[in-house]
């Protein structure tokens, strides 16, 4: 026997309110909540804190090795017509090509890495030399698997002068291109 249907269905409805309450007091719990990591792969590094504050020369001490880039050229030449001149313990690094100097460097980096385990790297960079450059250091001094590389700024008053003279020019010549 069929079953009779009532002949006043009543229409059931939900109430939202109190499931997007719920929602919003989830979302806000977890944004509250949430930390992010700052860098997934973090090279450590000790940039220069005393910029343009101290005038003494930094002390580098035997467990460093350091690698000194300067701009050779006048200040008057255009960037492009300068050369970056490369020198690791004061002794200067040439060869016909970039990439040649790079391989002597990386030489020296690695060999000096095998007669001391506890070297540490330092870059000195001078006025002038591309960041691209310092880069490239960075790269053999990280496969070479040094823990520790520092960045020498301009500490001397009259370096920072003339890194501020060198910044206007190379505006004014990206300007002029």
């Amino acid at each position: 026997m069929p079953k009779k249907k009532n002949a006043i269905e009543e229409e059931v409805a939900m109430d939202m309110t109190p499931m997007i309450d719920v929602t919003f007091q989830l979302l806000i719990f977890f944004i509250i909540t949430l930390k992010f990591k700052l860098l997934e792969k973090k090279l450590t590094s000790y940039l220069p804190t005393d910029f343009g504050l101290s005038s003494n020369e930094i002390d580098v001490s035997e467990n460093f090795l350091v690698v000194k880039l300067t701009q050779a050229g006048s200040s008057l030449d255009p960037i492009r017509d300068r050369t970056t001149r490369f020198f690791v313990e004061n002794e200067e690094v040439t060869g016909s090509t970039q990439e040649e100097i790079l391989g002597k460097i990386s030489a020296k980096i690695r060999s000096f890495r095998e007669a001391q385990k506890d070297v540490k790297g330092k870059i000195d960079t001078g006025v002038g030399v591309p960041h691209a450059t310092v880069v490239q250091i960075l790269d053999l001094f990280n496969r070479a698997k040094y823990e520790t590389v520092s960045f020498v700024g301009l500490t001397r008053n009259e370096n920072i002068a003339q890194g501020q003279k060198w910044w206007n020019k190379v505006r004014r010549d990206l300007g002029d291109m």
